[in-house]
Order: structure tokens, then sequence, then C-alpha cells
């Protein structure tokens, strides 16, 4: 400590070295100014979050879209072991279906975090109610194709009353709507889907045909009413196929237009 001349009153100097101070200052001066961020203005901000939400609207669709690929290889497979007597191939169908349970959980949960995160509105929000739905109606189709597995089984590689025509013609005609459906969904196609839904009665139809034609069989052979039935349910268990494409066809209209049809 020094004493100022003629004051009596003590100075005192810094402890920072002069050296330091200028190395400091040096390091100031010479940052970059790139390193400050830049401030995001409000419609910035708005097209970053609307990307977001359509990146996650894309990988849902493409998922919803694998999740129908999965049942329509399980209706395949179930009328496949029905053709050939083949209980392995309907036991696959049903030790499989757990895998469909499972992403119709993960899916709906999808659905649910991103009307939670997104708070979407209007068509967005509609889009997202109906997908739900639609998963949950997809996961039924797989369960009747799980009913016509266990048909097979029951039927324990009997002869078949009757050659299987309408049956198969069944089964990819329901497949062959349901992919449309899905596609609708995802493409926002309200009148393709009221195209699919009208072609419900052409299932209903093949239904009624397989029917006619059993109870005649079995009328002229009554020692195959067993295995009669058996067909009659596997065909109503294809028939219900359609009603859920149907349902999925009005919610694709609903997402749309936000009016609850009947198609």
């Amino acid at each position: 400590m020094v004493r100022l001349k003629n004051s009596g009153l003590p100075m005192k100097f810094s402890s920072t070295p002069k050296a330091a101070k200028q190395k400091s200052i040096s390091l100031e001066s010479s940052a970059d100014p790139q390193v400050i961020p830049k401030k995001i203005n409000c419609k910035e901000k708005q097209i970053m979050i609307r990307q977001h939400y359509e990146d996650d609207l894309a990988e849902l669709n493409r998922e919803i879209m694998k999740m129908g690929l999965r049942v329509e290889e399980s209706v395949n497979k179930a009328v496949d072991a029905l053709k050939n007597k083949n209980a392995d191939l309907a036991q696959q169908v049903i030790d499989e279906d757990d895998i469909i349970d499972d992403m119709e959980k993960d899916l709906c949960d999808k659905c649910a975090l991103i009307i939670a995160r997104e708070q979407p509105v209007a068509s967005d929000l509609r889009h997202l109610i109906s997908g739900i739905k639609i998963i949950t109606d997809i996961e039924r189709i797989a369960d009747h194709a799980v009913h016509v597995a266990k048909g097979t089984i029951n039927m324990g590689g009997e002869e078949l009353l009757k050659p299987l025509v309408d049956i198969p013609r069944m089964a990819e005609l329901g497949c062959q709507m349901l992919s449309r459906a899905v596609a609708a969904y995802v493409e926002k196609d309200s009148k393709e889907a009221m195209i699919i839904a009208a072609e419900d009665k052409l299932l209903d139809d093949l239904h009624k045909q397989v029917v006619r034609e059993l109870l005649t069989y079995m009328i002229s052979k009554p020692q195959n009413i067993e295995g009669g039935l058996s067909l009659m349910y596997i065909s109503r268990f294809l028939e219900r196929i359609g009603d859920h494409v149907r349902n999925i066809c009005e919610w694709v209209v609903f997402a749309e237009t936000g009016e609850h049809e009947n198609l």
C-alpha cells in the first residue's frame, strides 16, 4: 500500500496484473461473431413447428400402412391354410396376431403423443382422431383372420364340402379394399373412400352366395353338415372385413370434412 503525497490517504492498486487484463480484452475482441445465436422470429418458429408435425405425421402414416400390409398377409395366410388344409400355417396366423396387437397399441400411443405435444386443431386433429379409430378397425380385421385360421384347425383336415371358389375371392377383395382404404386415409381422399365403401356390397353378395351353395350341399349330404357350418362361419368372418373397411372409409371422410357419414 502506498500513501499519496500530501494526502495521508492510502491508494489501493488492482490485484489483476496488467498483462492479464490485456489478454482478456484481446480474447473478447477476437470472439467470432458467428457464435452468437440467431434470434428466430415468430414466423420461422411456426414453420419449424409445422415441419416437425408433418414429419411425425408422415412417420405415423408409414407405420399404419405397414400394419395394413401385415394384416393383409394374415388374411391371405389364413385362407391359404384353409385351401391346403395346412394346420401349421393356420397356427402361424394365430401366433403372429400378438405382433399386430402390439402394433395397434404402439400406433394409438403415437397418435395420442402427437396430439398432446403438437395440440393440433381442425382437420389436423380430426386426422389423428380418425387414425386411432382406423388402427383399431385394422386390428379387428386381423382378429377375423385368426377366426378363419381357428376354423381351419377345427375342421381337422377333413374334405371340404365344396370347392373353394368364392371364399378366396372374398379374401382377395377384402384385402384390396383394405389397402385402398388405408391409402385413402394417408392421401386424405374422401371421394375414393366413398367409392371403396360402396364395394362392401360385393362382399355381402359373395357371402350370401356361399351360404346358399353350402345349404344346398348340406341338404343333399346331411353327414357333412358340420363341415358346411364351419365354412359358413369362415365366410362370415371374411364378409366382416368389408364392414371394417367401410368403417375406415367413414373415418377418412370425417377426417377431411368433419361430417359423420353412414357409407
